[in-house]
């Protein structure tokens, strides 16, 4: 029987890395790393030591060997990105070096910093004071001394809301400091390191945009779009772009690179192939693509995008017949083993399947209707490249957000066309910018037409947005599915599109099963969320609570405990304590609940409440302040009673 794999070497290597990581990532077993090294190279080695006559029969040793020693580097490649991520927290103000990773977000009234400390070998992100920052900017690659203490990243809000904590973990960052305006001091020292001078560079062309005359609204959509820039983007204009389904064309990715690969082939389209210097063509389109790696700041997306063409343009330049797939899993196979995290990263999730199905599902879907025309023809391919990748992509969308924008074929259709022709107009501006400095006195003439096109299609763009975004049942919301639901969509959409294209009966039957288990496990769980609860939620130096009876929903807000409340969940009883006024007294028989929840009141005491009160557990409200809600956390230590601090610990639930 013939290997499906072996049309495919890099897919056979990616599965077994991708196990590895899974491995470690999940179970922590780094201690069996060396097993599986050792056992990958005896079989290897043994494959080569087995008498010729045997050699087909176990002609299966060498690739077993091989799997288990890719699977080896999985796991220990992840325990290191892990001993990143991971941090030993003080209690106290220590000092330390960092040096700038990333340009400045701001916030309310912080601006966060993403700092790399040498000394330590950790990524952690630093909160500045607003005023400290205005006078002295740092930029990507100063080094700094600062003085601060070391937190972990907390949740907020519901237990089930996005795990910012994951997420960070997932990104590298071991944790978050405050600094204050007298606590931190630049060096002097910059790093001169390709990440740090790449995002320097990207800082200058941001600047250059500014200079243009571009409102703020054309500023950040062109740093988005042509740079990956998003900071600057109000959250009115992400969510017109989440609600039309095109907010993928905000983060640079395959889709810009893409672009830019045609625009470069086009210009260098005099070189033809078959003559003695064509290939000068696939070796320019190489460096031209690094470089535009590089003034993007050298983003994993773009990274992996043009590490894709460079195969391709590499197996041109070598004569060989490029096959896009094993350029995809090529860059997927290095880009995990330098970075295991990146498997758990939402953006590398989606533009690997997204790419995936484009190349394997969009010459299938073209082809399903022979058009003439090739106008319509061009029309109807990107229609088909639009449904696949929203295909291979919303369950995923699904899974994290809870989201499904109603109309993204059509918003796909006109935005996706005008994303090429800001790029196109972006390169006027570069062409521009070349002859301003050829002819600096004619330069305002030269950019005139290609800043005013870009407005015009900046303009065309938002208004587009606007208007799917005004369109009744534009964007499905708080749809919640499981992982094994993400699973089911993915098996109802490949049988599916097995039976419509291979017109295989077996597929229908697959994709039917799957949505009757869909069906059964929706209902299923719409019966498991009418069951009772109570939830504390993490809510800044507020308390919200609120219990569920069925689908009767009760709130509870700091202005609404008075001096106590009682919960009657079940066999339960929640009290809500925010008062002192049970200081100093006692009874014989104490009343027996199951969670006391404290909230507001900075006097309360442990001491005094377990005179009255036989609390089963103790939740520490958010509106408490940090040294209440420490000593009341020892004090369920030394009273032997479980404590939860929703503060550091995230929403409390209790289901009944």
């Amino acid at each position: 029987m013939k290997n499906p794999l072996a049309k495919i070497p890099f897919l056979f290597l990616l599965i077994p890395l991708l196990a590895g990581i899974a491995i470690q990532y999940y179970l922590g077993i780094d201690y069996l790393s060396i097993a599986f090294f050792s056992i990958g190279v005896m079989a290897m080695l043994l494959s080569y030591l087995i008498a010729e006559k045997y050699q087909f029969r176990f002609r299966w040793l060498f690739g077993a060997g091989a799997a288990l020693f890719l699977i080896g580097m999985g796991i220990i490649s992840t325990a290191f990105c892990q001993q990143r991520s991971e941090f030993t927290f003080v209690d106290e103000v220590r000092a330390y070096r960092g040096v700038v990773t990333d340009t400045p977000q701001e916030k309310p009234s912080t601006t966060a910093y993403r700092v790399y400390l040498p000394d330590e070998d950790k990524q952690i992100v630093c909160y500045f004071q607003r005023d400290t920052i205005c006078d002295k900017q740092l930029t990507p690659g100063d080094e700094f001394l600062f003085q601060a203490k070391i937190q972990p990243f907390r949740n907020m809000g519901k237990p089930d809301d996005f795990d910012y904590v994951r997420y960070m973990y997932n990104q590298g960052f071991a944790g978050s400091a405050y600094v204050t305006n007298i606590s931190w001091k630049a060096t002097g020292n910059v790093s001169s390191s390709l990440k740090y001078t790449a995002l320097r560079c990207r800082q200058q062309i941001m600047d250059f945009y500014r200079s243009l005359g571009f409102n703020h609204t054309e500023y950040s959509i062109l740093s988005a779009l042509t740079l990956g820039y998003q900071n600057d983007l109000t959250d009115d204009i992400k969510q017109g772009f989440r609600t039309t389904g095109t907010v993928h064309v905000l983060s640079v990715s395959g889709l810009h690179v893409g672009i830019i690969y045609l625009m470069i082939s086009f210009l260098l389209g005099f070189i033809r192939r078959g003559t003695k210097y064509y290939w000068l063509k696939p070796g320019l389109i190489i460096l031209l693509l690094w470089v535009y790696a590089f003034i993007t700041g050298l983003p994993p997306s773009v990274i992996r995008a043009s590490a894709m063409l460079t195969v391709f343009c590499a197996s041109e330049l070598f004569g060989k017949k490029s096959f896009s797939v094993h350029a995809l899993y090529i860059a997927a196979f290095f880009m995990l083993l330098v970075n295991p995290f990146s498997l758990f990263d939402i953006g590398f999730q989606l533009s690997f399947m997204s790419v995936l199905s484009i190349l394997y599902l969009q010459p299938k879907a073209s082809g399903l209707i022979k058009i003439e025309n090739k106008y319509v023809r061009n029309l109807w391919q990107m229609f088909t490249l639009s449904l696949v990748a929203q295909l291979a992509t919303f369950p995923i969308c699904l899974y994290y957000f809870g989201t499904f924008p109603t109309y993204f074929f059509a918003a796909n259709l006109l935005i996706v066309p005008l994303v090429s022709f800001i790029t196109y107009a972006v390169g006027g501006i570069g062409v521009a910018r070349l002859l301003s400095l050829l002819l600096p006195d004619f330069s305002h003439y030269f950019y005139y037409l290609p800043v005013k096109i870009l407005q015009i299609l900046v303009k065309l763009m938002t208004s587009v947005i606007r208007f799917f975004e005004s369109l009744p049942f534009a964007l499905i919301d708080d749809v919640k599915i499981s992982l094994a639901d993400m699973v089911l969509i993915f098996v109802v959409i490949l049988s599916f599109l097995a039976f419509f294209i291979y017109k295989k009966t077996r597929g229908l039957v697959v994709g039917l099963s799957a949505v009757l288990i869909l069906l059964l496990t929706g209902i299923y769980n719409n019966t498991e969320n009418s069951q009772n609860v109570v939830t504390v939620f993490n809510r800044r130096q507020a308390t919200e609570i609120k219990w569920n009876e069925g689908h009767t929903e009760n709130i509870i807000m700091s202005e609404d405990v008075g001096d106590y409340k009682l919960i009657k969940a079940g066999n339960n009883r929640v009290v809500v304590l925010s008062s002192d006024n049970w200081k100093d007294k006692e009874t014989a028989n104490r009343f027996d609940v199951s969670h006391l929840v404290l909230t507001g009141e900075e006097e309360l005491s442990l001491y005094s409440l377990t005179q009255i009160f036989l609390p089963q557990m103790v939740v520490l409200d958010a509106s408490l302040s940090s040294y209440t809600r420490r000593r009341l956390s020892k004090e369920c230590q030394k009273l032997n009673i479980p404590c939860h601090d929703v503060v550091e610990n995230g929403a409390y639930s209790l289901i009944f």
